[in-house]
């Protein structure tokens, strides 16, 4: 009986929080590709944990994102924060020169469908620059503005929008014709 107690608060705690934490995870995350990892590590302990103890209500929000953090601090040694690390971050008054070139890119024109979601997203996620895949998704799947995800991850408004119509650029070019690479 306990467990099916438990179960049905697990559950209950999972339909509650699981988009803000894996938009959580997402942000905090060197590499977009561990945030599922993470996030089933952070799920798997509150599991074990609700089952040596009861938790408050009012704190199991706040108690995922402690053990989320942590697990994110665990996932990342210091020779893998290293290897991360992009030459790109350095400056980033160089990102505010390239923001100035006019871009004649509609982002209104470019749709990308369902079929071609899945490629169009490993592809993203494969990218050098791995904020790239973590504001696709905020604004194309979470659907938050230009200016949340630029607040979220701390980074200019003017270096998500350079990201943004970069990368459809890019999509444009190697995907316009149908889903075909141009490679």
């Amino acid at each position: 009986m306990t467990s099916q107690i438990n179960l049905s608060k697990f559950n209950e705690v999972y339909d509650k929080t699981y988009n803000h934490l894996l938009k959580y995870v997402i942000v905090k995350c060197h590499n977009i590709n561990d945030a599922n990892d993470i996030l089933q590590e952070t799920y798997l302990e509150l599991w074990n944990i609700l089952h040596k103890k009861t938790l408050i209500d009012t704190n199991i929000k706040s108690y995922l994102y402690s053990i989320a953090n942590n697990k994110i601090k665990k996932h990342y040694s210091l020779i893998q924060r290293l290897k991360t690390i992009s030459i790109f971050d350095k400056n980033k008054d160089d990102i505010e020169l390239i923001d100035a070139i006019a871009d004649k890119i509609n982002i209104n024109d470019i749709v990308i469908n369902n079929d071609n979601w899945n490629m169009v997203w490993e592809y993203l996620k494969k990218q050098k620059n791995q904020d790239i895949p973590k504001i696709f998704y905020l604004y194309y799947t979470l659907e938050l503005t230009i200016k949340e995800i630029s607040k979220t991850l701390n980074v200019s408004e003017s270096y998500t929008k350079h990201l943004i119509y970069r990368t459809l650029h890019e999509l444009q070019k190697k995907y316009g014709n149908g889903g075909n690479s141009h490679d």
